[in-house]
């Protein structure tokens, strides 16, 4: 059983990472990717692709946002620089037989990059973006005696990989985001290490390693906020910068749908940490990429246009999150993408979370936003149906955040998921009856004051009801 484990896990290990590097040498025209068009890195990534430094993945993808891990990174550093002499290690979490335990002594055997206070390397975590710049200055033997940083999160930046990443950044080597942040630990992307390696094999200074190859052009040094990845990374010991510790990065679990209507639906996660979900909804298709966390927080998709819905919702960590998804469109299948940051700027991993809308009616709820709100009032926009259509009575009942959902039926009849009948302001009907097309104004009383109450609509009569529609509101 250990022997077919063992066998299991380098088998793992070498797909991994034979789809990250190819055999160098040929150099012809690679199919282009598919998920790489548009990329900040594609011109980079095609120029890799087709001189085999990089292979994409068996589907076409090449992942460029995915965070490549340190065993990873240094097998590339030694590929591209020619490193070939080993060094003998023993790192308490790297056996012989791991397929990145020779790519880690080439790596130590070249002096830029160590191990941890613990005996440990770590090689399936994700190199985050300091120990990067750590490698970067090891490798071109930087002066990394000036400090001076000038990024809006330089405060965020270890004390070990202040010098590197001054140094690196001075030569462009790498560079910080759009928004003046430089990200230290945030997980780097294979887009954005392909960036760095190629710049940092065209500063190779005389005598350090044996290229195999022709050093790829430095094309892509601005690099916009990446994807990172929920799991730990690291703070010290990238490259024997030593100190620092290690911190966990944010992440979102049971990411999940409880309810999705016509044109609503309510979104269930669970963060790790205490800070903020953002999310952006957009309509699926197959083709689209994952947006970075700074286009997430402005409502954008990957595309830079905006999404049919975003927000943002404060979050207790290990504590179940929860918001309305609205301005949808009804037998419509979106996605959602989640991340969440913590009180230091941290992002976890973008999480999607595809939903299809049910079907819709003549006269079924085609909006449901929520308006002004105040303390003890709220005020919720209603449209059903279509101008010049059928009317409908519409209904609603308001429940605590934490309710079990109703049923239509339920709804209709005024009662909780428990069948107890409620009386106003918790349930009613909108009076006068609104014309079908034209948006209402429901006005809810009664509420307390800085609390998360769901509204529940539907439309209809009799035995036929349209799909219960849920907001969730937030009295100040």
């Amino acid at each position: 059983m250990k022997m077919k484990k063992a066998l299991r896990g380098l088998m793992t290990g070498l797909l991994g990472v034979s789809m990250l590097f190819g055999a160098l040498g040929s150099v012809s025209a690679a199919p282009a990717a598919k998920d790489i068009q548009g990329h900040w890195a594609q011109n980079q990534l095609q120029d890799w692709l087709n001189k085999g430094y990089l292979q994409g993945y068996a589907d076409g993808t090449v992942k460029p946002n995915k965070p490549i891990t340190r065993g990873e990174y240094v097998a590339l550093v030694n590929r591209l620089f020619g490193f070939t002499e080993t060094a003998s290690i023993a790192f308490k979490d790297l056996k012989s037989s791991n397929w990145a335990y020779s790519e880690v002594a080439k790596a130590v055997k070249a002096g830029y990059i160590g191990g941890y206070e613990n005996n440990t390397f770590r090689s399936s975590s994700p190199l985050t973006r300091q120990e990067a710049a750590v490698i970067t200055a090891k490798l071109l033997s930087l002066n990394t005696s000036n400090t001076s940083l000038t990024f809006k999160d330089s405060a965020q930046i270890a004390s070990w990989a202040k010098g590197a990443v001054a140094a690196a950044a001075a030569k462009n080597i790498i560079n910080g985001y759009p928004d003046g942040t430089f990200g230290p630990k945030r997980p780097l992307t294979r887009a954005e290490a392909v960036g760095i390696i190629g710049n940092s094999a065209a500063n190779k200074p005389s005598g350090s390693g044996n290229p195999a190859t022709p050093t790829p052009t430095p094309s892509a040094t601005a690099t916009p906020t990446p994807t990172p990845t929920p799991t730990s990374t690291t703070g010290g010991g990238s490259g024997g910068g030593g100190g620092g510790g290690s911190t966990t990065a944010p992440s979102v679990s049971n990411v999940t749908y409880g309810h999705v209507g016509s044109v609503t639906a309510d979104v269930y996660l669970t963060p790790s940490v205490t800070g903020a979900v953002y999310y952006v909804v957009a309509p699926y298709t197959s083709t689209a990429a994952v947006p970075s966390t700074l286009q997430i927080t402005k409502g954008l998709t990957s595309t830079g246009t905006a999404g049919v819905n975003y927000g943002k919702v404060a979050a207790t960590g290990n504590t179940t999150v929860a918001f309305s998804v609205y301005g949808l469109q009804a037998n419509t299948e979106y996605t959602a993408y989640i991340a969440l940051s913590d009180s230091v700027g941290s992002w976890s991993a973008v999480s999607t979370l595809r939903l299809t809308t049910a079907s819709g009616g003549a006269t079924a709820i085609t909006e449901l936003s929520p308006g002004s709100m105040g303390t003890v009032t709220a005020d919720v926009y209603v449209t059903y149906g279509q101008a010049g259509g059928a009317s409908a009575p519409v209904r609603y009942v308001v429940l605590p955040a934490n309710a079990a959902d109703p049923s239509a039926a339920q709804v209709a009849a005024g009662q909780n998921s428990n069948g107890v009948l409620l009386s106003a302001p918790w349930t009613g009907t909108i009076s006068p009856a609104p014309a079908p097309g034209v948006r209402q104004t429901l006005t809810l009383s009664g509420l307390t004051a800085h609390t998360d109450y769901k509204v529940y609509v539907i439309t209809g009569s009799g035995s036929s009801w349209s799909p219960v529609e849920i907001l969730r509101i937030h009295t100040k």
